[in-house]
């Protein structure tokens, strides 16, 4: 797994002409300061420099223009990031231009990816398979003071997609590594090719067997211009039915495959149903104490346990519908796509037939009896086995595919990452003073954790639980822990101070973690660094830094000009 390192941020504001230099270069760092000294400011800008929208920007900062470059290490070599004129840029240790792009999901956000090697694709609202915007990337390591102390997977607001938190939580933990990821893409362009090569294949025999009916006796007359206009009209129309096609079919497919993950799921769920139903049954059989056959020792059979097993039916009964909701909801999507395939398909052999019947002695029968019946035969049937081979090689790669996929996903491998999760997040609850609501079977996509002041501390158990998980399990680039305000909801003078130890005590040891605070407390670890910032309320930029830092963007926006 890959590292990053944030080394130095840098804030330029042409309009209030007033800068800041904010270095980063070590592996425990503190930002401290009172409220409106800028703080959060400092930490969202470091993600607005890298495409990523975190929550509540503030209007002041809005208007004041700010551009901003960040500086970063990543396999042994150090960029800058940029975010000016309305572009966001990459740029190398020599300051020269690799990549950059005006629009984030189009152009800057595809290319961060591949640079970082983040291999998630997912699916928007009308379908396409789709590079997620940089948000996606870095949702684990990021808690924002306005919206990750309230619910997990919120920090930023531009994470849009359907079914986002799943997919993240998913992705980022490894229950769907970076090589199902690929599989995933792999497949897709995969069975859009073999689409085209079975509707090439199909197109070819049936121009064998109009060949094969053609009477030999027939001697064509024919004005070739007219044929050919006729047939280029028909032959576009094709070609935009032909695509159509190709999309509703990878539609339906896409569809069917997820109707079948939902049914497994299904099954799943209703198959731990009748298991926990068994076993309650044979609880309420057995006398309120039992005696162990083996050691003689009696056990209690009580009726909280009975209760409890009843309970977690009830969660399962929950998830059960909930997948019933779904499963219907995607096959009555693919219902509806089979209609509009069935309605082009109609189309499709209405214009086979056209190109098929005879015209005023002109009809593509008679040209390809003027070609040659035997040689046109011939030349298709050779196009034809090239085609159909090319197909199957198609038809294997997606099955392999389908298979790889299937593979990274097994339950054996999802119970050792669940289990090593739960395991992490009981022990992390116990160290923060949090009572967790379902404790052991807690869903690795969110948390149930007390309101008031344990609300934060339940939810710190859980990003660190599932970081942690992710350093164990995942193989995506890993990239800053930066903690926004953790004293929120009135922590008292005992728990947040064990926050803020926790925080450095127990983040992964590769990870940098910069934290921003009102007050530093006592008891942290030696080796963190302090830092102030904020000239006033409302005012972090600096006109002292100004022209320093002015020069040096002078270098990058003389490039983005260009």
């Amino acid at each position: 797994m890959a590292n990053v390192k944030f080394v130095g941020l840098f804030l330029l504001s042409q309009t209030e002409k007033r800068a800041l230099k904010v270095p980063l270069n070590a592996s425990r760092i503190v930002i401290q300061g009172g409220n409106g000294f800028g703080k959060s400011a400092i930490l969202k800008s470091i993600y607005e420099t890298l495409g990523a929208l975190p929550q509540k920007i503030d209007s002041r900062w809005r208007s004041a223009h700010v551009s901003s470059a960040l500086v970063f290490e990543f396999q042994g070599k150090r960029y800058t990031a940029v975010k000016a004129l309305g572009m966001h840029a990459l740029f190398d240790a020599e300051r020269k231009l690799l990549f950059s792009g005006q629009q984030v999901v189009k152009e800057w956000g595809p290319q961060l990816a591949r640079f970082f090697g983040f291999k998630l694709i997912m699916t928007d609202r009308e379908g396409d398979i789709v590079v997620p915007p940089p948000s996606y990337m870095f949702a684990p390591f990021y808690i924002d003071q306005d919206m990750g102390w309230s619910r997990p997977w919120s920090s930023f607001q531009d994470l849009y997609l359907p079914d986002s938190v799943r997919t993240l939580a998913d992705y980022h933990s490894g229950l769907r590594p970076d090589a199902y990821y690929e599989a995933r893409a792999n497949l897709a362009v995969d069975r859009i090719a073999l689409s085209e090569l079975e509707a090439s294949v199909t197109t070819l025999r049936d121009a064998i067997e109009q060949i094969q009916r053609i009477d030999e006796g027939a001697s064509p007359t024919y004005d070739i211009g007219e044929f050919r206009a006729e047939v280029d009209d028909l032959v576009r129309e094709s070609e935009t039915l032909l695509t159509q096609q190709r999309e509703f079919r990878r539609d339906i497919s896409e569809l069917h495959e997820e109707t079948h993950l939902l049914q497994a799921e299904k099954s799943l769920l209703e198959r731990a149903l009748r298991e926990m139903r068994e076993e309650f049954d044979v609880a309420a059989a057995l006398p309120d104490e039992i005696e162990c056959p083996t050691c003689g020792q009696g056990y209690a059979n009580d009726l909280a346990d009975r209760f409890a097993l009843i309970q977690d039916e009830g969660v399962l009964t929950e998830a059960i519908g909930a997948a019933n909701i779904k499963l219907n909801r995607v096959r009555d999507g693919e219902r509806e796509k089979q209609v509009k395939l069935h309605d082009i398909e109609k189309s499709l052999r209405r214009i086979e037939h056209i190109l098929a019947v005879e015209r005023a002695a002109l009809s593509f029968n008679d040209v390809v009896i003027a070609a040659g019946k035997t040689e046109a035969a011939k030349i298709l049937r050779s196009s034809l086995g090239e085609k159909a081979a090319d197909a199957a090689d198609a038809r294997e790669r997606v099955d392999k595919h389908r298979d790889t996929m299937t593979g990274l996903t097994s339950s054996k491998r999802s119970g050792e990452i669940l289990k090593f999760y739960r395991a992490l997040l009981a022990r992390y609850a116990f160290d923060l003073d949090v009572a967790l609501e379902e404790d052991g079977a807690q869903s690795i996509h969110r948390i149930q954790a007390a309101r008031g002041s344990e609300g934060p501390r339940g939810l710190l158990a859980y990003y660190y639980a599932f970081l942690r998980t992710r350093y164990q399990y995942a193989t995506a680039t890993a990239f800053p822990i930066v903690i926004d305000a953790p004293n929120q909801q009135g922590q008292d003078a005992v728990h947040l101070p064990q926050m803020l130890k926790f925080i450095f005590a127990q983040a992964p040891a590769d990870a940098q973690v910069i934290v921003a605070v009102e007050e530093a407390s006592q008891g942290l670890p030696d080796d963190v660094d302090i830092r102030s910032y904020g000239e006033q309320r409302r005012q972090v930029l600096r006109e002292a830094e100004f022209d320093e830092i002015n020069e040096r963007f002078a270098v990058y926006t003389r490039q983005l000009l260009a």
